[in-house]
């Protein structure tokens, strides 16, 4: 399998983890709900971020 595909696989798996887990601990109140979907958000950004640096490095081929 080639890397790229398997760190999808990975984020996704991660993403659908966590949200088991946030399910499995009930209802957070508003104020978590917000970090929650904060941090979520950050995660993105970092994983776009994450594949950006990847093509650079392709493209340099690193």
């Amino acid at each position: 399998m080639e890397p790229k595909k398997r760190l999808e696989e990975l984020n996704k798996e991660a993403l659908e983890k966590m949200d088991e887990y946030m399910k499995a601990k009930g209802e957070a109140g508003t104020e978590h709900h917000e970090k929650i979907s904060a941090a979520k958000d950050k995660w993105q950004q970092a994983w776009n971020e994450f594949l950006e640096t990847l093509l650079v490095l392709e493209k340099l081929e690193i």
